[in-house]
């Protein structure tokens, strides 16, 4: 009787650490060649935000969060981020991935963009996603990748990665 209480407990414990929310930081879109206007990168990163907040089990920070929450440290990047940026990032936000997009025109009026979801613990890259979108369907392309991210999670997030990879 008390192992099957104490296996009950234990599987409700599990079933609750499932359920947990998990927090995705978006930091600023990375445009290496200086190419594509704020207003685009402002877009996409927004656009970005909204998609994955929309799915269950995320909460998102975007750089504006990321700004207030970093306006006493002195958080710069050059365009990489590095494994001790992101751990830092994590633990001053309380965020589990850092989502970082990348940015290149990819003809008229049409954007390539790469996103990578790093793990805070071990900035190891958990899932790199691709996606041209269309400047006119901003919205409905980061909609598009945020779903080939973040599925809509039933279980852990390290099972629904492991499925993905």
């Amino acid at each position: 009787m008390k192992t099957k209480f104490i296996l009950f407990i234990l599987l409700l414990t599990a079933g609750v650490a499932s359920a947990q929310v998990k927090k995705v930081a978006i930091l600023e879109v990375v445009d290496k060649t200086n190419r594509i206007e704020y207003s685009k990168k402002l877009m996409l990163r927004t656009s970005l935000s909204q998609a994955i907040a929309q799915t269950p089990g995320y909460e998102v920070y975007d750089r504006n969060d990321i700004d207030a929450i970093m306006s006493e440290h002195s958080f710069q990047r050059s365009g990489l981020v590095s494994n001790d940026q992101i751990k830092r990032l994590g633990e001053m936000t309380g965020a589990n991935y850092v989502l970082v997009a990348e940015a290149v025109h990819a003809g008229k009026g049409k954007l390539f963009v790469t996103a990578k979801l790093l793990d805070v613990e071990t900035a190891r890259t958990i899932i790199t996603e691709q996606l041209e979108i269309d400047d006119d369907h901003m919205q409905k392309g980061c909609e598009k990748l945020a779903a080939k991210m973040f599925p809509k999670r039933t279980g852990s997030v390290k099972k629904q990665f492991t499925f993905s990879l």
